[in-house]
């Protein structure tokens, strides 16, 4: 008996509809949801011309008898809901009933179907707005095969990025879709070359496969080290992987949020994620996380976005105090268990008129790195702008014009603090320079040079540097190849899901300490 039924005019026009074939990795979200609503445990993902030219998903679930797949096609047709309360009841993923026909009205879809034990399945393609159908061979699950996407609006075309950046849209969605769903197998195929292929976890123990599905989709940089947090409370159950304050990356594209394993993008999850790490978080780190929220299908509203990736929670305060708390407690946990080494003392810094030079090589005090001897972040004072900076002599610097009028010559130094900021006399006052800072600007300002000349130097490594990474962010990374070279570095794929790093600019190598000639 055929469970798809369009909906009634007074239901579909109450429901946030709008358009949500925006890009291939659009609809291949819509595809993979209809294949986990209908219990699939493999989903196999293949595309050609990074979606444009084809795309199929092809899954093990519960499959359509042919009244269903005739209907599929049609708008407002869906067996998720039958009454506009059904929405707070909703346990699936898709529910409106026209993913499939907006997909359909934009490109040449053929959906084939059988349920099993079925003696033959059933096949409908639709295109031009044609639609016919006839049997099909009698393989358990769905295929839903789309061709030539915007074929009928080119001017669609020109809005989608390079196919680089699409494919890495479309690992993204797979990579999201594998994440909330650790019990599913998910293979990604693209342009014939095996991008992703994630064995589902079945050890029993729910919290156990989250974090080895993570831990396969982030790869070991990322996931290594992560904080797991599991909180069972009355209508809310978390599942959170976290990462501490000394593993974090400087992207923010390593955060996922799932509500009832649906992906979503909330300013509130955002929010509660941060103010849980307070104002502890190192300047310019961003947390990795992957934060699983299942609750009832009351308490919050999918259907406040066309696309379903936003959500509105009704108790609010009440989720933020989770996350927050959770986050935080689990922080202070690990700060509380992390072992305890005591730094030396710091050298007193040195406030005199004329500073001695550096003192000898030793262990408590090792020698500059710099073939100036002057400690400049770590590095020395190797800059030629840096070179008048000599300790107790005082330089004639000419001011730059529109200096402020405290800027006037000449300077002359103080002393160190900290090894870390040297104090000049300037004009009566201080001026204050921080070492590491100074390093940095200067050498950006070298490397900016080299490039606005043509390209950064490069220095090729002897043992290539490895970056595990997800699937998506490989791909984003080797898009911009070109212009990673043209900075000084060489990345190229190696594995599956990984990187190598095989020269860097010449610049960020350290400097020789040796001032002896060459013997060539």
């Amino acid at each position: 008996m055929a469970i798809i039924q369009r909906l009634p005019e007074d239901v579909f026009s109450r429901i946030a509809a709008g358009e949500v074939v925006e890009r291939p990795a659009s609809l291949l979200k819509e595809l993979i949801e209809n294949s986990l609503d209908s219990g699939a445990k493999r989903i196999d993902v293949e595309v050609m011309g990074a979606g444009k030219e084809s795309l199929r998903v092809s899954d093990d679930g519960c499959g359509m008898d042919p009244d269903d797949v005739r209907l599929c096609l049609e708008r407002h047709a869906t067996s998720k809901i039958s009454a506009f309360e059904d929405l707070d009841k909703l346990h699936t993923f898709g529910f409106r009933g026209e993913a499939l026909y907006a997909i359909a009205a934009v490109s040449k879809v053929t959906v084939t179907s059988c349920p099993p034990g079925a003696k033959t399945g059933w096949r409908v393609t639709s295109e031009k707005g044609k639609v016919t159908d006839g049997p099909a061979p009698a393989v358990n699950g769905t295929t839903v095969l789309v061709k030539d996407l915007f074929y009928n609006t080119p001017a669609r075309l020109e809005f989608l990025k390079s196919d680089g950046s699409e494919r890495s849209r479309l690992a993204a969605v797979i990579e999201e879709a594998a994440l909330a769903n650790p019990g599913v197998r998910f293979t990604y195929k693209a342009e014939g070359r095996q991008v992703l292929r994630l064995e589902p976890e079945e050890s029993g123990d729910a919290f156990h496969d989250f974090d080895m599905r993570a831990a396969a989709v982030l790869g070991d940089d990322l996931a290594g080290g992560l904080l797991p947090i599991d909180v069972e409370r009355p209508g809310v159950r978390a599942r959170m992987l976290i990462s501490s304050f000394d593993k974090m990356p400087s992207s923010r594209g390593f955060q996922y949020f799932f509500v009832n394993k649906r992906p979503v993008t909330s300013k509130l999850l955002h929010g509660a994620l941060y103010k849980g790490y307070g104002e502890h978080k190192p300047a310019g780190k961003q947390p990795v996380c992957v934060v699983a929220l299942e609750l009832n299908p009351d308490a919050f509203d999918a259907n406040v976005h066309p696309g379903k990736r936003e959500v509105r929670f009704k108790n609010e305060g009440e989720i933020f105090e989770i996350v927050c708390g959770l986050v935080g407690s689990a922080l202070a946990k690990a700060k509380a268990a992390a072992p305890i080494t005591i730094a030396p003392a710091p050298e007193p810094a040195s406030v005199v008129a004329d500073a001695p030079a550096p003192a000898a090589p030793s262990k408590t005090n090792p020698a500059p790195d710099g073939p100036d001897g002057y400690y400049l972040g770590g590095r020395g004072f190797v800059a030629e702008e840096f070179k008048q900076l000599k300790l107790g002599a005082a330089v004639a610097l000419s001011a730059p014009e529109g200096a402020p009028a405290w800027y006037t010559p000449p300077f002359r130094y103080v002393g160190q603090i900290e090894r870390s900021y040297m104090v000049f006399e300037a004009a009566g006052g201080l001026f204050i320079l921080d070492q590491h800072a100074a390093a940095e600007r200067v050498l950006f300002e070298k490397l900016m040079g080299e490039i606005e000349e043509g390209g950064a130097k490069s220095q090729r490594l002897m043992i290539p540097v490895p970056i595990d990474l997800p699937a998506s962010a490989v791909r984003a990374v080797l898009e911009k190849s070109e212009r990673l070279s043209k900075i000084g570095f060489e990345v190229v794929a190696h594995g599956k899901n990984g990187l190598h790093v095989t020269a860097v600019p010449a610049l960020f190598t350290r400097p020789t300490t040796s001032r002896s000639s060459s013997t060539a």
